[in-house]
This record gives structure tokens, C-alpha cells and sequence, in this order.
């Protein structure tokens, strides 16, 4: 619901005055896209349509600022935008706001936004999900235990034991019921090695720390079995964010055959945490060429897959080895995805510009696979919010979805002397 302070224009009018006065000389139409609400505000400017002019008159006026320790070229823009976004403490609103070629001409445009319907920080409108929850496939395939597949030579339950009480001392170890339902919790019967078991029989959770000599393993804080949010920040779901971003994200190959690619896996299960964010998981799914219970390592920076670090975790504290990393760590692998009409086939996600949309809703071809559908941003040359809108409203009619609403605020007449003496 929108703020009624929002709704009136002595809101925005400063912001308006301040949009125009600050426009390059010459220009007729300037525009601001973006959000405003939550203590903050982030958008384009357009300049007749045009984004880059702009840019290169700030930087011209903010050099002559510092010379003269003037006032910068968007201060009184900021200022505007600051009080506005005061009004919506809770909520970031998405607008659009134009000053127009003569004062009659302006309008601000308060976008509502249906939960169909993901935005973006320049982008009020992305993507329309027309599946509610849906992901890519990649991001449903699951992995499996190879058959045959065993614990590497140098597995040594007794060796973690060792150095985990001989470096944590004081350390409790987890119960055999704690560490039974993290196994009952593996998907398809899966069981915890017997060096995981070792591990957190010693120590449940914890800093562990290994002399630091260069180049060697020096340690992790060990992820507890259960109320850790790593157990879920590198399956698929959690990693994945809109469907512009990650319909074309696959998990990289490991040449050497060791690690399976997938997006995530309950498989991978964690055990440690360098404390920046990323994982080291035993590996409960080895590919062809690895082993079970070999530590891989889980980036937070990536959007996909498992980079191999050792074949157990004997050999990582013990042999101190990192192991070569670089086969399975490179960046999510794009395929080339079906962003052209003549590819669309059995989509799951298009994303084109309004125009393209357009062409497909007249013809009546818009896949009926369709998940979710993008709207094409460009930096560079964004479409034009209105048309944005209308084609996005088009498709989520297609599925009974509810549209998106806008609420249009626009500058009150003038009035004469006769209407404000007679108050008309």
C-alpha cells in the first residue's frame, strides 16, 4: 500500500525542480528510474532518452565543484531524494519520475509491484516469474553415489581424532544422536564416513587451528551438525537468485574427473568454514576418478559447482595438502541460452526487449513452457518503463497473474488571480 505522503506532489516537486534545473542545457525531457524508500535511494537518469550525456556533464560540473568547493552537481538531486526516501522507511519504492519539456508536462509514476514480478536496483521491473518458486532444470538435477565408488587410501578416522583433541583440547564432542540425524537428514540413504563421524565425535564445533606454516592447510572452524546456515547456503535453491541471472549458469566440469558437476548437493556435506563465508564439504557423490569422503571446496563468490582440495580429511590435516583446485573452481559455465524468437522452442525463460515481447503476444507464441520472462536490461539503452509495464502486464494475463499497478502524481495546475481569489 502506498504511503499517502507519496501520493501528493509537494512530495516530489523538489525532486522534479531539481531534475530539471540539473539537466544538461538543451535537454527537453529528463527522467529518473529507480527506486526511493528504506533509507536509500539507486536509478538511471535519462536525459532525452539519452544516459550517457548526462554522465559526461557531471563529471565536467563536479571537477569545477572540487576546484571551487562548490556544491557537487547532484547534491540538490540527493537532498530531494533523501527526503522522500525518509517518508518510506521500511520499503524501497519503485518510480518513475519525468520533468517534462514544460512544467504541465510532469509526472511521477508510483509502480506496484504483483509478487510475480522481480526488480532490480536500476530495474523496477526484471523479470516476471510465471511459475511462483520455480528453477532452472540445472538447478533441480540431483547427484548420486558412483557405484563402487570408496574412501581413498589415505582416510584415517584415527588420525582426525588425533589432531582435532590434540589442537581443541577443551572441544565437546557431538553425541551419537546428533551425529545419527545428520545422517538420517542425506537424501537417498547416504552415510557419513567414517573420518566425518571421527571428526565430530571429537569436536561438534569450534576453531581449529593448524600450525601455519606456508603453504599448508592451517585450519577451519568447524561447521556444526545442525543450526549452521552453511548446511543450506550452497544447495541449489540458495544459490540461485533471479532467473536473468542464473537461466545460463551451469556448474563448471572438473577435467580430472574427481567432482561431479552440479549447481549444489545436499551430497557435499560441510564441516568447516574459513570464516569468509566459504566451505569445506566431504564429498558424500564422488565423480568416476574421486572418492568418497574427499574435501571439496564450496566459494561463496561462485554461483555453481565444487572445487577439489584433498582425497579425505585425513590427508588435508594430516598430509596438509590443499590439492589443485583450479580444474573444478574456474567460473559458472554460461550455455548458450534461447534469447532469440527464432530459438525459443520449448523455453523455460526468454529474455527480450519489450518489442520482442510484443511480437510474440500478437502472434500468440509465447512457449507455453515459459517459467519466467525477462525484460532485457540494458545499461545502456534500457527500455522505456511504460513500454516495460505493458508488456509485462501482457504476460502475466497469459497465466491470471495480477498485474502491476501505477499510480500516476502529477503537478496541479496554476491557477489565475480570479480562481485564487475566488479559491476555484
Amino acid at each position: 500500500m502506498l504511503a499517502v505522503s507519496l501520493t501528493e506532489w509537494q512530495t516530489w516537486e523538489p525532486f522534479v525542480d531539481a531534475l530539471r534545473r540539473s539537466a544538461p542545457r538543451g535537454t527537453e525531457v529528463s527522467e529518473f528510474v529507480g527506486t526511493v524508500g528504506g533509507g536509500a535511494w539507486q536509478g538511471r537518469y535519462l536525459d532525452d532518452g539519452d544516459a550517457d550525456v548526462r554522465r559526461e556533464h557531471y563529471r565536467k560540473l563536479a571537477h569545477e565543484a572540487a576546484r571551487t568547493g562548490g556544491r557537487g552537481p547532484k547534491a540538490d538531486l540527493d537532498d530531494a531524494l533523501r527526503a522522500i526516501a525518509d517518508l518510506v522507511p521500511d520499503a524501497e519504492q519503485p518510480v518513475r519520475v519525468v520533468a517534462g519539456a514544460r512544467p504541465g508536462e510532469d509526472v511521477v509514476e508510483l509502480v506496484a509491484l504483483p509478487p510475480a514480478v522481480v526488480s532490480a536496483p536500476v530495474t523496477p521491473i526484471l523479470e516476471v516469474v510465471l511459475d511462483p518458486g520455480a528453477l532452472p532444470m540445472q538447478y533441480l538435477a540431483t547427484i548420486a553415489p558412483q557405484p563402487g565408488a570408496a574412501a581413498a587410501p589415505s582416510a584415517d578416522p584415527d588420525a582426525v581424532a588425533r589432531v582435532v583433541a590434540d589442537r581443541m583440547s577443551k572441544a565437546v564432542g557431538a553425541t551419537p544422536d546428533e551425529i545419527a540425524a545428520a545422517q538420517a537428514a542425506l537424501p537417498g540413504g547416504a552415510r557419513l564416513p567414517e573420518e566425518v563421524r571421527a571428526l565430530y565425535a571429537t569436536a561438534g564445533s569450534g576453531s581449529l587451528k593448524l600450525a601455519g606454516e606456508e603453504g599448508l592447510f592451517g585450519g577451519f572452524e568447524i561447521v556444526p551438525l545442525s543450526g549452521s546456515i552453511l548446511r543450506e547456503a550452497f544447495l541449489p535453491a540458495a544459490r540461485f537468485s533471479t532467473w536473468t541471472a542464473d537461466a545460463d549458469t551451469f556448474a563448471p566440469e572438473d577435467p580430472a574427473g574427481r567432482v561431479q558437476a552440479a549447481i549444489g548437493s545436499p551430497l557435499w556435506f560441510p564441516v568447516g568454514t574459513d570464516g569468509a563465508g566459504n566451505v569445506y564439504a566431504v564429498d558424500l557423490a564422488p565423480a568416476a576418478s574421486g572418492h568418497v569422503g574427499q574435501v571439496v571446496f564450496l566459494d561463496h563468490e561462485l554461483r555453481a559447482g565444487a572445487a577439489y582440495r584433498a582425497e579425505s580429511i585425513a590427508a588435508l590435516l594430516v598430509g596438509r595438502r590443499a590439492g589443485s583446485s583450479e580444474a573444478s573452481r574456474g567460473p559458472s559455465l554460461p550455455k548458450p541460452g534461447p534469447d532469440k524468437l527464432d530459438q525459443q522452442g520449448d523455453a523455460e525463460f526468454l529474455n527480450l526487449e519489450p518489442a520482442g515481447w510484443a511480437e510474440l503476444l500478437d502472434a500468440g507464441t509465447v512457449p507455453t513452457t515459459l517459467k519466467a520472462a525477462g525484460l532485457l536490461p540494458d545499461r545502456a539503452n534500457p527500455p522505456a518503463l511504460p513500454d516495460t509495464i505493458s508488456v509485462a502486464n501482457r504476460v502475466l494475463d497469459l497465466r491470471g497473474l495480477d498485474p502491476i499497478q501505477v499510480t500516476r502524481v502529477t503537478r496541479p495546475e496554476s491557477k489565475g488571480l480570479l480562481d485564487r481569489l475566488f479559491d476555484r
